[in-house]
């Protein structure tokens, strides 16, 4: 055999399923083929089956993926047979699909269908192997249908591939047909009310009902067709068409009884077989009623199979939940009672011959009600159907199902035939049914933020609660009965909303739940997410319910992220994102047409003092003036946006001339110069611009905006309020900064930094009673002027680790000095403001490391610039003042240079004043110079500040110092900077301590 042959599958454990009997003798395609149809199945050991995926009980794929039913039982046998493998083809979606797939064909033969004209023209059937009716099957509501033409001027499902389909239109055009793509759909649509019958295959329905857990259908009607499954062989394959006909002959009626017994009695849950969560109902009144069906119209074809069947259709019906009785048309007494009745009523059967038994025994409530409706359609000769309650042997009441049929003989009524199911679970599961609906109903109605419009089959408003009225702004009385398309569905969306509403009832396509834009009564739109739900009226017709929730505050809140994430939330100007996307399609114009585009990076200048000095509500209000003034001076085609902080970009497209940039720019530095009102306060800005244009500048975005800044950073180191035009050499100069950054970087921790030491003189004395600490950069390329890189240091924060790294290099070797020569030099080290207005920058370590190096305090100086004087904020002050109270001495370096104010000296408590070189190199007797340097000196002194004379270099400028009463001096006279040993060599081992000798 095959290795890959199929298995018999029957949906249940392997403990529980039963026992097919096989022929496991290999040699039986020897013994019962030719040698031609031996050969030609060795040469197609596997063989491509066509299957329907979903066509319970016959066949199906499972949820393992197993194809299984019992065609797939058939072909288990088929494979034993003929040692060979039939591999079903999974990959088509619908019966439709399969049966295209056989016409081009695709597969070696087809597994269970039945024989039509179209079919039969490229496939060869085999005789009949499984036969069913096709039977009507309806709600249970609508009672017995009994024939088809019944149905005429009705809506039925037949599943799409059925060939009832072919068989209705031809012999019942007036009947409405509609195809859902599989039986399961087609039930549903029954179930469901938007079907009025289903017509299809009665042991499929009666699976597929079980299956589904379908408890509101029942069998209602017969027809006079019937589905003989057959096997279909590709046309071209004749011999494969005999084989299988061979084979299909060979398989016994004891194997064929066991695969109908094992799943003709098979019960089906989502689990498996469980019998304890049986579906009674659907199970009942679907084998039962097909039998009834079957015995009355199929089974009258020979006397042996009449036998066969009566005995078969006895055995089920005693194990099933369906009772069936016949009764004297004239007395009403019942002549023959299914022995099932003693298990399901609990009453032996001979109390059910004795007359008014069943009249007694019915529920008080229904009882005139009951006999009178069975005694008017019996005297009408009318077939019935009743639901009553019933009092059980066993005290409880059950809900009974009675389908009543008059039998006729010779023209003329003599007996009752009829079924009894019980039909309690299903009444209490419609109870429970309705009952829900009615909690949904009471909630949508209790929902005051979600729009709610029932409508029925018409689309007529039938319910508007007052969220809809708040929403769409129709009263309720302006809403109810109107169609809900007139009232909130926008013109152009009308036609296919009723389209799909038409198929929901016709189709059972529902609607989509969907993002929608609706309609208010004045017109506007309305942005709803909207589902739709159907229920039943109590009338049982059919309601639908749109559900809607406003999307308003979604789509605002949208909005705003939208524009959050592309403007600037200050100024409203467009943000970098979206900056970079306009000049990035302006540079593709430029392209395309041959202009040019201008890139402004603008920087305000002093807008940090303002900020600081005024406060941040200032510098906002500064900041929204200057985005206004800076729009009132560009096009309506160009862009300004904003970088951040104060930095604005601005982008001039379709450049033909230069001067329409300098006219921009020009209206720019005039605007940004206006004094700016910002409540009392008239404040002052000016503003560096730099320009770069593409594509003579730059070819990449990122090219064009970096050279935009660095013209910028150009023009405000020029003097400020100002443009610069991007030039190459500025290109070369920031490469160059940038390969300096990256060589600083990396300078600390190559050791690449020395500390110098310059002395500085008492000028009294002459002794050498203090030193500044100056920093040098040993550059593998030469030595580095710190006038080279610390203003690089700066501008990057690289300054706060460098600064720490001086500090603590200073502490060191002044310790060790102390250690060695019992000194008390005093050691100044400068500062940058970078280091005091940086978060990381702690005053607090270096009094630890001169505490940890027994040093006294004053035994360190800090040197300050006169600027970090006046742009101090509270960080700075605080650290200055936490310099005065640990005892560490500040110096005021290039003292004259900038603008202090006197009180600043005396608040922070300056010590030393250091007048810068600039005025000491120009001294000579009577200069005005040297009047300064004297004014300097007496001031000092008045507030208690020493003096410290920067750049002494002649012997004149010194006497000149002394004569004024210049405390200290430092210059080239007295030494250069030189390393810590040739400092100490110079001036510490030789205590030196006049310089005069």
């Amino acid at each position: 055999m095959a290795q890959n042959a199929l298995v018999p599958v029957y949906g249940a454990a392997p403990s529980q399923s039963p026992q097919v009997t096989v022929r496991s003798d290999l040699s039986w395609r020897e013994q019962n083929l030719s040698s031609e149809e031996i050969a030609w199945l060795k040469l197609h050991p596997q063989l491509k089956l066509g299957i329907d995926r979903k066509f319970s009980p016959y066949e199906w794929i499972d949820t393992d993926g197993q194809y299984t039913g019992i065609a797939a039982d058939y072909f288990a046998l088929l494979e034993q047979r003929l040692d060979v493998s039939f591999v079903p083809v999974t990959d088509k979606s619908s019966w439709s699909e399969v049966l295209k797939a056989a016409r081009n064909g695709e597969f070696d033969l087809m597994s269970c269908l039945v024989k039509t004209a179209e079919r039969d023209a490229y496939l060869d059937f085999s005789e009949p192997y499984l036969s069913s009716a096709a039977v009507i099957v309806s709600e249970q509501s609508e009672g017995y249908i009994g024939t088809l033409d019944k149905l005429k001027g009705k809506l039925v499902a037949i599943h799409r591939g059925h060939f009832t389909n072919e068989l209705l239109r031809r012999d019942y055009p007036e009947i409405r047909i509609v195809n859902p793509a599989t039986i399961q759909d087609a039930l549903k649509m029954v179930a469901e009310g938007r079907a009025d019958a289903f017509v299809g295959d009665a042991t499929a329905a009666s699976f597929v009902m079980k299956q589904e857990g379908i408890l509101n259908l029942s069998f209602s009607g017969h027809t006079d067709y019937q589905s003989d499954f057959r096997i279909g062989v590709y046309h071209e394959n004749p011999l494969l068409s005999g084989i299988i006909q061979k084979a299909l002959n060979s398989i016994t009626e004891t194997e064929r009884n066991q695969i109908f017994d094992h799943w003709a009695g098979l019960e089906i849950s989502q689990n498996g077989v469980a019998p304890e969560k049986i579906l009674k109902i659907s199970a009942a009144a679907s084998l039962v009623l097909l039998f009834v069906l079957y015995w009355n119209f199929r089974l009258r074809r020979s006397e042996e199979a009449h036998r066969r069947s009566e005995e078969r259709f006895k055995n089920l019906v005693d194990t099933s939940d369906g009772i069936v009785w016949e009764a004297d048309y004239e007395t009403f007494s019942y002549t023959y009672m299914s022995e099932n009745i003693v298990r399901i009523l609990g009453y032996p059967l001979d109390h059910w011959s004795e007359p008014g038994f069943w009249q007694d025994h019915l529920h008080p409530d229904d009882r005139e009600e009951v006999i009178r409706n069975a005694t008017e359609n019996i005297k009408h000769l009318s077939d019935y159907e009743i639901e009553y309650r019933f009092l059980t042997a066993r005290g409880d009441i059950v809900w009974i199902r009675d389908m009543v049929r008059v039998v006729f003989e010779r023209g003329k009524p003599c007996w009752l035939r009829g079924l009894m199911l019980d039909i309690t679970d299903q009444k209490v599961a419609d109870i429970l049914m309705r009952q829900s609906e009615s909690r949904f109903r009471e909630l949508i109605e209790s929902l005051p933020a979600i729009a709610v419009q029932g409508y029925d089959e018409n689309r007529k408003v039938i319910y508007w609660n007052d969220a809809s009225e708040a929403l769409y702004g129709f009263s309720r009385d302006e809403a109810l009965g109107q169609p809900l398309e007139s009232l909130i569905i926008p013109e152009q969306m009308r036609e296919d909303v009723i389209q799909h509403h038409q198929n929901w009832l016709e189709k059972g396509l529902e609607i989509p739940a969907a993002e929608l834009e609706l309609q208010h009564k004045n017109g506007t739109a309305v942005p709803v997410f909207s589902s739709h739900v159907m229920l039943r009226s109590d009338g049982d017709r059919q309601e639908m319910y749109c559900i809607d929730i406003s999307l308003r505050e979604q789509k605002r809140a949208h909005a705003e992220l939208t524009r959050m994430a592309h403007y600037d939330a200050l100024t409203h100007l467009p943000n970098r994102r979206t900056f970079t996307d306009r000049l990035r399609q302006m540079m593709k114009t430029s392209d395309r047409e041959g202009k040019q585009v201008a890139v402004m990076m603008i920087d305000l200048d002093r807008f940090k003092e303002v900020n600081d000095t005024l406060g941040h509500d200032y510098g906002d209000l500064l900041l929204q003036g200057a985005a206004k003034r800076l729009l009132s001076c560009v096009r309506a085609t160009d862009t300004v946006a904003r970088l951040g902080g104060d930095e604005f970009l601005v982008i001039l497209a379709n450049i033909s001339d230069i001067a329409v940039i300098e006219r921009v720019v020009g209206n720019i530095l005039q605007q940004l110069s206006e004094p700016f009102i910002l409540r009392d306060n008239r404040t002052f800005l000016s503003a560096s611009i730099g320009i770069a244009l593409y594509p003579s500048d730059a070819m990449t975005l990122e090219a064009l905006m970096k050279n935009a800044d660095q013209a910028m950073y150009v023009a405000k180191e020029k003097g400020r309020n100002r443009f610069h035009y991007f030039t190459p050499e500025m290109e070369a100069a920031a490469q160059q900064r940038r390969r300096l950054l990256n060589e600083l970087r990396e300078a600390i921790n190559l050791q690449q930094f020395e500390v110098y030491y310059q002395p500085i003189i008492n000028l009294d004395n002459g002794c050498v009673v203090k030193a500044e600490a100056l920093l040098r950069w040993n550059h593998p390329n030469g030595l580095i002027s710190p006038l080279d890189f610390i203003p690089l240091a700066e501008e990057t924060g690289l300054i706060v680790d460098i600064g720490n790294w001086v500090f603590a290099g200073v502490v060191r070797q002044l310790s060790a000095w102390q250690a060695c020569f019992n000194t008390d030099l005093q050691v100044s080290v400068n500062t940058s403001p970078v280091q005091y207005q940086h978060e990381n920058c702690s005053t607090f370590n270096w009094f630890g490391s001169i505490l940890n190096h027994n040093l006294k305090p004053a035994s360190i100086c800090v040197e300050i610039t006169e600027s970090l004087l006046m742009e101090a904020g509270k960080g700075v002050t605080d650290k200055l003042l936490q310099f005065r109270d640990q005892g560490i001495e500040v110096a005021l370096d290039d003292f004259g240079t900038g603008y202090s104010s006197l009180s600043y000296l005396k608040q922070f408590h300056i010590d030393y004043l250091k007048i810068d070189q600039s005025f000491v190199s120009h001294l000579t007797p009577g200069s005005q110079d040297l009047v300064l340097c004297e004014a300097i000196v007496v001031m000092a002194h008045t507030l208690g500040i020493k003096v410290i004379a920067e750049g002494v270099e002649t012997d004149q400028q010194k006497q000149m110092l002394q004569d004024i009463g210049c405390d200290f001096g430092q210059g080239y006279l007295f030494g250069r900077p030189v390393s810590a040993d040739a400092f100490a060599e110079q001036w510490l081992e030789t205590r030196i301590t006049d310089i005069s000798e």
